[in-house]
């Protein structure tokens, strides 16, 4: 097992957390900081910049001596400059060097549930559908390959993959949602199998209290799944946030996952 014999919450890290400014990418931002060593760099990523900003700074408060950065970041704009340069001039800015750290992680949160309305023979918009696949897919593909490229040299290199149960069950109008989560899941098992030395968890938060949670219940078409959504919500079924994140830092503390493996919220550690 790749450097179980230290833990991935003991080393000096840089972080960076996608969709960190609301709901579980929020969430796991503030966990990450909280367990990691202060002398580690988080860099948090997203289109609200502000409120991952007042964020950052709450956290800085709690946590004196950790570093935050901020970034505005559309996972959809796909602009090869971005991922050329991004990283790079972050450590610039803040007069970091690759050689700091001795460990690099990356958490991949960012996506977007899709068009929950239609079911998947109606799926014949192309911009949409490119936009969609672009956030979900191949940004993620792009940011992860810029940031490895940058910090190659790190002993220890993680990534936390946010995956789903819709990556092996196949739920009604989210067709598009599950298949980009199954692939994403597929692109890191085939990372691993090329380089062992990378450690990957690939961790299914279960039903978590977010704004895409909720755009399902209320948008779905299929009724049944609808109104599956709407019992979790009233039999108190429904996660927060900050109790599938601690989950995810229990994980990784433990760090006996099977790597690139599905792990989802109700496994025993």
């Amino acid at each position: 097992m790749a450097d179980s014999e230290s833990g991935l919450l003991e080393k000096k890290s840089f972080v960076v957390v996608t969709g960190a400014s609301r709901g579980l990418g929020k969430s796991i931002a503030s966990k990450l900081v909280a367990a990691l060593p202060r002398s580690s760099f988080f860099l948090f990523l997203s289109r609200n910049n502000a409120a991952q900003e007042i964020i950052a700074a709450e956290l800085m408060k709690s946590f004196p001596g950790v570093q935050i950065g901020c970034r505005k970041y559309d996972q959809g704009l796909l602009e090869q400059m971005v991922f050329d340069r991004l990283f790079v001039d972050v450590l610039n800015d803040y007069a970091l060097k690759v050689s700091d750290f001795e460990q690099s992680i990356v958490v991949h949160n960012c996506a977007t549930v899709g068009d929950v309305s239609k079911c998947a023979w109606e799926m014949t918009d192309v911009k949409s559908l490119q936009k969609f696949f672009d956030i979900n897919v191949t940004g993620m593909i792009l940011l992860n390959s810029a940031f490895f490229e940058t910090f190659r040299e790190t002993k220890s290199r993680l990534i936390v993959n946010i995956t789903s149960d819709n990556s092996k069950v196949p739920y009604p109008t989210m067709s598009t949602y599950c298949a980009s989560k199954a692939a994403r899941d597929m692109f890191f098992r085939v990372l691993v199998s090329e380089d062992p030395s990378v450690r990957v968890l690939s961790y299914s938060p279960g039903p978590c209290d977010t704004d895409m949670l909720a755009n399902v219940r209320d948008k779905s078409s299929n009724h049944e799944l609808a109104g599956d959504l709407k019992n979790f919500y009233n039999e108190g079924k429904v996660l927060s946030c900050d109790t599938s994140a601690e989950k995810l830092v229990a994980f990784l503390k433990k760090n006996t996952f099977k790597n690139a493996e599905y792990v989802e919220y109700d496994d025993p550690l």
